[in-house]
C-alpha cells in the first residue's frame, strides 16, 4: 500500500513540476508575450518599437544553417513587399553563438537589410516559437494574428508571409 502510495505521489509531484515546461502554444488571438533583445552592436530590440506596426516575427539558429540562410534569401527579396503591406520583418537568431559577427556573416551571405537580435537559448523567446523555426505575424495592437508552422527543413517563406498579411 505505501508503495503505490509513494508512486502515485511521484508521479503528481512530476506532473506539478513539468507542467510549466509543457506550456500551451502561443495562438491566433493571444497577446504577442514581450521581450527585450540583444540587436546588432549596442541596440537592444524591443517587442514595444513595434507597435503601432504590424510585425512578422521569425526564428532561426545561425550562419551555419543552410535552412535558415535559404528564407533570409527569400526574405530579402520579398522585404519590400512585407514592408508594402505594412508590416515590419524581425529574425530572431538563437544558435549563433558568435554573436555580432555571426549577424555580420549572415548579413554578409545574404544581403539583408531587415533587422535582427539574438535570443541564445530561446532564453527571452521561449513562448515563441518552441520548436525553434515557427513564424508569427503580430498585428498593431500587439496580439497573434497568424502563426506560420515551420520545421527544420522547410521555413515560412515570403509567399505565405504575404498571404498572410494580406488576410490580416
Amino acid at each position: 500500500m505505501f508503495t503505490k502510495w509513494i508512486t502515485g505521489l511521484s508521479i503528481l509531484a512530476i506532473a506539478v513540476l513539468a507542467s510549466p515546461i509543457m506550456a500551451a502554444e502561443l495562438k491566433v488571438g493571444d497577446k504577442a508575450p514581450e521581450f527585450s533583445l540583444k540587436g546588432e552592436g549596442a541596440d537592444t530590440v524591443n517587442l514595444t518599437d513595434f507597435k503601432g506596426k504590424k510585425l512578422v516575427l521569425s526564428f532561426n539558429r545561425a550562419n551555419w544553417c543552410p535552412f535558415c540562410m535559404k528564407q533570409v534569401v527569400d526574405l530579402q527579396k520579398n522585404y519590400d513587399a512585407i514592408k508594402d503591406h505594412g508590416a515590419e520583418l524581425l529574425i530572431v537568431w538563437r544558435e549563433e553563438a558568435t554573436g555580432s559577427d555571426g549577424l555580420k556573416t549572415i548579413r554578409e551571405r545574404t544581403n539583408a537589410t531587415m533587422p535582427f537580435a539574438l535570443d541564445l537559448e530561446a532564453e527571452k523567446t521561449g513562448d515563441y516559437s518552441p520548436e525553434g523555426f515557427d513564424t508569427y505575424v503580430i498585428d498593431e495592437e500587439g496580439k497573434i494574428a497568424a502563426v506560420l508552422d515551420g520545421t527544420k527543413k522547410k521555413r515560412a517563406m515570403s509567399d505565405l508571409i504575404i498571404e498572410s498579411l494580406k488576410k490580416n
